[in-house]
């Protein structure tokens, strides 16, 4: 009997235990994706030509916006950008893979790929069989949202953009890369130098000058940004400033928000473009003869070489009487200074012994610097 009763315990328990599971699984909600009423679109529009080469493969051609769809979930949602040179994209021949943001910066080189494919030719003089130039061509471009965070349709809710088309034209390139000048165009911000206020040792003036880039139209610059905002100004003038605006740079467009970490900077005034790479190994000049002294604050950036890797250039500084080395991303980790006729790890410092304008370049090719007086 007392077995029999144990046996009841038991099994009255077990019903108290599912019970309870039972309960605690009805407190659950499940949320069902479902495709979104507003759909997904792109919200920029593009220009009606598009001059592509691959000496500006760097810049930035165009930059996708698109509008966030709302699938009712509290999950993630994941893009895709796609393009092609069918309209039917039989074949998809550019994609972004993944990505969790609304917008992608489309570069010159994504496009000059296509190019390729097309067999386009940067000769504007040869012409297709039609007689229309063969230095000329079209991409498709589409977008796609997937509910839950993967395309990989395990959610089975996404929904596609309509397509869009982007005209371009490969421009002839030149025999030779132009060698860098000091250009009229800089940055201005303040993410960078207090919207004027603080002219980080350029003798051009209160913005960081920007060089020439290679090929006419294109400048670069290097720059230390802080968390902030910036924009590009022509003769440290707020008569020619731009920023963008429906996907172009404009005069008077809206401000470029940045965050802070080191950067190349590239302005495309062919393509009214830019683009922003943040690099990890960037060169700088340290010293009591710049701005900033022996590291009181950033070290002045050098900008590579548009024609030569390896090389790194800052024209336009300002220096004083002092002394001056090259190093690293602000760091004594990696610092070079002449030691019997070379550039060396922990080497001399480099003396500057008249104040004045400077153009400098460092060489790590061949472990060498100059430092020209203008």
């Amino acid at each position: 009997m007392k077995n029999i009763m144990n046996l009841k315990k038991i099994v009255l328990l077990s019903f108290m235990i599912i019970g309870l599971f039972s309960c605690e699984n009805e407190d659950y909600l499940i949320f069902t994706a479902v495709p979104p009423a507003e759909g997904i679109s792109f919200e920029n529009a593009l220009e009606d030509n598009y001059l592509v080469s691959n000496q500006i493969g760097n810049n930035v051609a165009e930059r996708f916006v698109w509008n966030a769809p709302d699938f009712g979930v509290p999950s993630t949602t994941t893009y895709v950008l796609e393009g092609s040179i069918d309209s039917s994209f039989s074949a998809v021949d550019f994609s972004t893979g993944e990505t969790s943001v609304n917008n992608y910066a489309l570069k010159v080189s994504n496009i000059m790929v296509m190019a390729e494919l097309l067999g386009l030719d940067n000769d504007p003089s040869t012409t297709n069989t039609d007689g229309t130039p063969n230095n000329a061509g079209t991409a498709y471009f589409r977008v796609s949202a997937f509910s839950g965070g993967s395309s990989n349709g395990a959610n089975g809710v996404s929904v596609m953009s309509e397509m869009i088309t982007l005209n371009f034209e490969v421009l002839e390139e030149t025999a030779a890369c132009t060698d860098a000048e000091i250009s009229l165009w800089g940055l201005v911000g303040d993410a960078v130098n207090n919207w004027g206020g603080d002219n980080q040792g350029y003798a051009a003036g209160n913005d960081v000058a920007m060089l020439t880039g290679g090929i006419e139209g294109t400048f670069v610059t290097a720059v230390t940004f802080l968390d902030g905002q910036f924009k590009f100004r022509y003769e440290n003038d707020w008569g020619v400033n731009l920023g963008p605006k429906d996907g172009v740079l404009q005069n008077n467009g809206d401000n470029i928000a940045i965050t802070a970490g080191n950067y190349i900077v590239y302005l495309d005034t062919n393509n009214a473009s830019y683009s922003l790479e943040e690099v990890a190994d960037i060169w700088g000049v340290v010293g009591s003869a710049t701005f900033n002294g022996w590291g009181s604050g950033p070290d002045l950036k050098m900008v590579p070489d548009p024609c030569t890797d390896g090389v790194y250039l800052a024209y336009g500084v300002a220096l004083v009487e002092g002394e001056m080395k090259f190093r690293a991303n602000d760091d004594w980790g990696i610092n070079l200074g002449p030691k019997d006729g070379v550039l060396e790890q922990n080497g001399d410092n480099i003396p500057v012994t008249e104040a004045g304008t400077y153009n400098i370049m460092l060489d790590t090719n061949n472990a060498a610097y100059t430092l020209t007086k203008l």
